[in-house]
């Protein structure tokens, strides 16, 4: 009977580890996506934000698995991959982590496509605040063609993976 117990108990605890994980697991699987060339755009490589549409889809619908420092070495994982200035996405994602939190209880149960505005609003905001950080780092005015494209090509994708986001939510994550 102890022996049920222990291994119930263990299973238990692993099963919320897991669940506390899982979205940050996520994140840091759509900073890899991230890095992959999407497409290219009068002679311009885009890749679409697939980390900031996680970070806005768990800090929509379940900040509790995605606190501030989840978000945090989220960014630097992508700062790391990317080699630009270190702590730039980190910056990047919890303005738009504080954005979205802030927001939370007006969305919280709106029509899809509020929350695909809202995403629209948010990409957009945090792309032309990195577009200012990145000008100002190199001491040059960036291109916004870059951005512009990363901007619509994300909030294009952005009702696919928050289906798949939902998904992940619906079939891994208890109600709690």
């Amino acid at each position: 009977m102890s022996m049920i117990s222990t291994e119930t108990n263990v299973a238990h605890r692993l099963r919320k580890i897991f669940e506390r994980t899982l979205p940050f697991i996520v994140a840091l699987f759509c900073v890899i996506l991230s890095m992959l060339p999407f497409g290219l755009v009068s002679g311009i490589i885009i890749a679409p934000a697939f980390a900031l549409m996680a970070v806005f889809y768990w800090a929509l619908y379940r900040p509790d698995l995605m606190p501030p420092y989840a978000v945090f070495f989220t960014g630097l994982y992508q700062d790391l991959l990317s080699g630009g200035p270190l702590g730039l996405w980190s910056f990047i994602y919890l303005c738009a982590y504080g954005m979205i939190v802030s927001q939370r209880l007006f969305f919280i149960g709106k029509a899809f496509l509020a929350i695909w505005f809202a995403f629209g609003i948010v990409a957009i905001l945090v792309n032309l605040i990195m577009w200012g950080i990145v000008s100002l780092y190199y001491a040059n005015v960036m291109s916004l063609w870059p951005i512009i494209g990363q901007t619509a090509l994300s909030f294009a994708l952005y009702p696919f993976m928050g289906k798949f986001f939902g998904w992940v939510q619906r079939r891994f994550l208890s109600v709690v």
